[in-house]
């Protein structure tokens, strides 16, 4: 049993190494696919923040008016982006397969001609099935904002960009039911900032599949958390 868990190990951390040196897009859809579950359903994030009834004042003696029905929770869902802190959740309640995604902690600084991106994932297995997933195959800046403007691309967490944050012995192991973890990743991109993050759920056709994105901003609209 050691042994074979050994092997998996060694297994996934030559995979990984092989994932930094990838250059052509297709081959790190297939080696992504390798490491991580098909996810299907769709995310979602309902604001948990509550909405304020409508009030109206009237004089006495005269009817109250009808008061228009509260509005709908406000809810993301792709193609629109998510934001920082908010708890992105896929699959449905009491599913065998249901997942939190929560992006957090993004910086950016300076190193030399352009410029090193850190970020966190946490990502919550809500579910009874386990969840397998390498963060740094399946998730990637997809634009960035620059003194020329906005650009979208594919910058990718290198093995360059993770050992200069110091993010190195990170644990890939899969997530089994009802474990949290927080996975570090790092990019190197051109001189600017990152203004959107985008992870791979599955692969599809046309549209390039299921996938979370992120803009790099809090939530606007909303405060808070939700439960589980």
């Amino acid at each position: 049993m050691n042994e074979e868990r050994t092997l998996k190990e060694v297994q996934r951390g030559m995979l990984l190494r092989s994932i930094y040196v990838l250059v052509a897009p297709v081959m790190l859809v297939f080696a992504a696919l390798a490491c991580g579950t098909i996810v299907s359903e769709t995310a979602s994030y309902t604001c948990p923040t509550a909405i304020p009834q409508p009030t109206a004042t009237v004089l006495a003696g005269t009817p109250e008016p009808t008061l228009a029905p509260p509005p709908t929770p406000y809810t993301i869902a792709p193609p629109q982006d998510f934001y920082i802190g908010d708890a992105v959740f896929v699959g449905q309640p009491g599913a065998p397969l249901r997942l939190r995604f929560r992006l957090q902690n993004v910086q950016v600084q300076s190193a030399g001609s352009q410029n090193l991106v850190t970020w966190r994932l946490e990502v919550s297995n809500l579910g009874s099935t386990t969840y397998e997933t390498v963060p740094a195959a399946l998730m990637v800046i997809s634009r960035i904002t620059t003194a020329s403007g906005e650009q979208n691309g594919t910058w990718r967490t290198s093995e360059a960009a993770m050992n200069a944050a110091g993010f190195t012995n990170e644990n890939y192991e899969a997530l089994s039911p009802g474990a949290t973890r927080v996975y570090r990743l790092a990019a190197y991109i051109p001189a600017g900032n990152a203004s959107q993050f985008a992870y791979l759920l599955a692969v599809g056709s046309g549209d390039g599949g299921n996938r979370i994105t992120w803009a790099n901003q809090s939530n606007p609209y909303c405060s808070g958390d939700v439960a589980d």
